[in-house]
């Protein structure tokens, strides 16, 4: 997969093949994710041509609400890339989502970045929105694009009457209900970090103090039952303690039947 990290409007020449687009933020690459991606692979399958993606960072709601608390994701921008990579992307343009490109009208945005991407057709949900305070939407993407682009909306997937949606789950996390969140994202929450403090209460028995990746957005306080892979192993664990302040934030862990020095060690926990 090809990765191209844009912070002003490309120039077309630069964009070498004509794509499919997929749109949109995109955080947890979660089933209504899927869906949308399925859907322009698919298309770019058909038309033998490159099936691209068009992403943004930071979120826009840090540029648009600056004096708000930072975002914070369920996949930070390094994660999500590799979700795209297994989904079989081959191109994934990356748009510094900045106040110059909040401003741009929603003609603006179709004339300098979908056009000059060479994108012959667009894909994203039904409320997906760009330009200007969002003032465009799918209804309005096939007249800003003049002919030059087709346009499939996707409709929306739900789970038990309600939309899956980053939101959702995020709000889930919030409320500590880690446990409903693989039927909306399709597989358990996982966050990375680095072990800080280490001592071991028995031979095979570790406590743990973890440094999360700061851009990821914790569970509610709790105890919750994980896995925590380190390396290519895997252990069951339990998270006793969850501290989340916007400059630091930790983890307190129980790492069972685990014999190697986890010090400093890398790990990747999923519950």
């Amino acid at each position: 997969m090809e990765t191209i990290y844009l912070s002003k409007p490309p120039v077309k020449a630069s964009a070498s093949e004509e794509c499919v687009l997929a749109f949109g933020f995109f955080d947890g690459v979660h089933f209504g994710h899927k869906g949308i991606l399925e859907k322009a692979r698919l298309i770019a399958a058909g038309k033998n041509c490159a099936f691209g993606v068009m992403t943004f960072y930071p979120h826009p709601s840090d540029i648009l609400f600056p004096e708000r608390k930072p975002m914070t994701y369920l996949t930070p921008l390094s994660v999500k890339i590799k979700r795209f990579e297994q989904l079989g992307v081959d191109k994934l343009f990356v748009i510094e989502f900045n106040p110059e490109l909040a401003r741009l009208s929603p003609e603006d945005f179709v004339e300098q970045y979908i056009k000059s991407l060479r994108c012959i057709h667009a894909v994203a949900g039904f409320d997906y929105h760009y330009g200007f305070k969002g003032e465009g939407s799918m209804k309005t993407l096939p007249i800003h694009g003049a002919g030059s682009f087709e346009v499939t909306s996707v409709e929306k997937i739900e789970r038990e009457g309600t939309k899956i949606s980053s939101t959702e789950i995020r709000r889930l996390l919030d409320a500590g209900k880690a446990e409903a969140i693989p039927d909306y994202l399709g597989d358990y929450f996982e966050v990375e970090g680095v072990v800080t403090q280490c001592s071991r209460l028995a031979d095979h028995e570790q406590f743990a103090s973890v440094a999360p990746d700061p851009d990821y957005r914790l569970p509610n306080k709790g105890v919750y039952q994980i896995k925590v892979q380190i390396g290519i192993r895997t252990y069951l664990g339990i998270c006793h303690q969850i501290t989340n302040q916007v400059n630091r934030s930790s983890l307190l862990l129980q790492v069972k039947n685990c014999p190697e020095d986890i010090r400093s060690k890398r790990l990747k926990l999923n519950g």
